[in-house]
């Protein structure tokens, strides 16, 4: 594992080019499948796109084997020799399978106008094409210079994508996004990340650790028997779905995590970054106590000391848990019962031992034990900085295990990660909400787009006021109404649902890769009938409720309020306005002034 973490130059092996067959992790992803089906049943060309790090290169490897038919060591010398576009690949001799590829590796070795002339030439083959870009570089090279037809078709398929989710419009052009892979996706632990851990804390690669002196006391060894199903199936299969649960949360909020973070996160998450002689000689200077920082519910949110900053910003994915840390977040119910009561976790784990303040008579201090351990009887200001300072590490770390272990249930899942509202969020990606639920958070989602527009009423009502946007956000007791807009024209959908169902419609996005719903769509019917759409993150979402129950921190939430305010009032443009007529809120009640002639009369609506 240690050669899957960037702190020396034997991390090699996250690089599929300098990967050896022993060491390599072979993950059968839906994207994989899906470009095999593609070259099977006649492709034309296939688009793989996506951030550095989603297994491009990997994935056009897997394919050269399953549809070529060559051994893993044969294809990988194929993807570092002949994949610049250049030439074709011709099934093995001697094997069964037929057919040939063209593959662009990587489109960044070209210049975009040389890439594009590249994949004009190819518009003959009858060898399936491959391209592999990221985002912005698929761009350059299909609207430069030399783009011709060809290209324009290609980037047309591209960008029809985002529109109506199909991967594939016709079955001849086919565009895998893997920036909509999801480490997360998948139930009943088949998500890419349960497979990943389940590999990496079973087999042979342990066997070495029955004989070693350091076992009871090596913190790495302690992360792979709380991960492995082994030591107890029922709590492992927890903590594996509250880490995907919170590798699912980073996504909802706009975070793209590829299989490369993912590998070295959770390399790093059973290691901490330690190899086994360093184990051995933090052991002889002190047994115990020193561990618990490196359990992987710490190491996710909190760095240890024999780890640089330098070091740590080498993997991107730990630069974005700490922003989810359940340790830095106090539940009344879950609180009360770590620190009081005494049998929620079992003695002596190696997890929970903790160095004693100079002030204690113990060496140890079992966090199983909650706090009172750690109150003593500070004599000075130092001691009792140094008393604060150990129960605020301690409680920290009983919160995250009461995460991880799944104390509070489901129900304190999204609170723990800092959305009290991320349930509701979750009950509709996951069509659990049923009609009455979904009719009481519309009305509280009404609410929390009235309260960004600066409406206020003396009583809720279920009706959506759009505010005039020439008069922009109201910030008085008075606001000019452009448009009401009845409650069952709002609409809260999934994104996977705004494209249709993928039994229904053909080539569905969710279909091409490993899919979890990142986004609510939040939809509005104007008075015309035209519908608009917003995609909602789990920030956004969480911003509109927090508005909902009456404050919103306006600096925290600036990007999301300014969307969401941007979305009305495109609505409220485009609304009918009548000239004799003035829909207005004053002093929260609704009223309307109307023109009779000479005479101006004001009346409640």
């Amino acid at each position: 594992m240690a050669r899957f973490l960037p702190f020396d130059p034997s991390h090699d092996q996250i690089y599929e080019e300098y990967q050896v067959a022993k060491d390599s992790l072979n993950l059968d992803t839906i994207a994989f499948h899906y470009v095999l089906d593609a070259a099977k049943s006649g492709a034309h060309v296939v688009v793989l796109t996506g951030d550095a790090g989603h297994g491009k290169t990997h994935l056009c490897r897997r394919v050269i084997e399953k549809f070529l038919g060559y051994d893993e060591d044969e294809a990988r010398k194929l993807i570092n020799e002949a994949c610049d576009g250049r030439q074709i690949i011709h099934a093995k001799e001697g094997t069964a399978e037929t057919g040939a590829l063209r593959i662009f590796k990587d489109f960044s070795e070209f210049a975009p106008e040389i890439a594009a002339s590249l994949v004009e030439a190819s518009n003959g083959d009858e060898a399936v094409t491959i391209i592999c870009a990221n985002e912005g570089r698929l761009r350059a090279v299909l609207s430069s210079t030399k783009a011709e037809a060809y290209c324009a078709e290609l980037l047309k398929s591209f960008e029809s994508s985002f529109e109506d989710g199909k991967a594939s419009r016709d079955g001849s052009i086919h565009v895998v996004n893997l920036n909509h892979q999801s480490t997360a996706a998948g139930d009943d632990g088949q998500s890419l990340g349960d497979r990943a851990i389940r590999d990496w804390t079973s087999g042979v690669r342990w066997r070495s650790c029955n004989d070693c002196d350091s076992r009871y006391a090596c913190p790495i060894n302690r992360n792979r028997e709380m991960l492995s199903e082994r030591a107890g199936e029922e709590v492992a299969v927890t903590r594996k779905e509250k880490l995907r649960l919170l590798f699912a949360t980073l996504e909802r909020i706009g975070y793209v995590i590829t299989i490369r973070d993912m590998l070295m996160a959770f390399a790093y998450l059973l290691t901490g970054g330690l190899k086994c002689e360093d184990v051995h000689r933090m052991r002889r200077r002190r047994k115990k106590g020193w561990q618990q920082a490196y359990a992987f519910y710490n190491l996710a949110f909190e760095a240890p000391e024999t780890l640089s900053r330098e070091q740590l910003k080498r993997l991107p994915l730990m630069q974005q848990l700490p922003k989810l840390d359940p340790g830095r977040r106090a539940i009344r119910e879950i609180d009360e019962r770590i620190v009081n009561q005494q049998d929620i976790f079992a003695h002596g784990q190696l997890d929970l031992q903790f160095p004693a303040p100079p002030t204690s008579a113990e060496d140890l201090i079992d966090a199983a034990d909650g706090i009172d351990e750690i109150i003593g009887d500070p004599r000075n200001k130092k001691q009792r900085a140094d008393e604060a300072e150990n129960v605020t590490r301690v409680v920290r770390v009983l919160r995250r295990r009461a995460y991880i272990d799944g104390i509070g249930g489901d129900a304190f899942d999204m609170a723990h990660l800092g959305f009290p509202y991320g349930a509701d969020f979750l009950a509709i990606v996951n069509d659990q909400m049923d009609v009455p639920e979904r009719t009481l958070l519309k009305k509280r989602v009404i609410a929390g787009l009235h309260h960004i527009q600066g409406l206020q009423f003396s009583e809720q009502t279920p009706i959506l006021h759009l505010v005039d946007p020439a008069f922009g956000r109201s910030m008085s007791g008075t606001a000019i109404l452009a448009a009401r807009i009845k409650p069952a024209n709002v609409d809260l959908i999934r994104l996977s649902e705004k494209w249709g169902a993928s039994d229904e419609v053909s080539h569905h996005v969710k279909c091409s890769v490993d899919w979890i719903d990142r986004h609510v769509v939040l939809r509005i019917i104007d008075q015309q009938g035209a519908a608009h759409d917003l995609l909602l993150d789990l920030m956004t979402f969480d911003c509109i409720l927090r508005a909902a129950a009456g404050h919103v921190p306006t600096k925290f939430y600036e990007h999301d309020i300014r969307r969401v305010a941007s979305f009305l009032g495109r609505i409220a443009q485009s609304a009918h306005s009548n000239s004799d007529q003035i829909n207005l809120i004053r002093d929260g009640r609704s009223q309307t002034i109307s023109i009779d002639g000479s005479t101006i009369q004001v009346g409640t609506a």
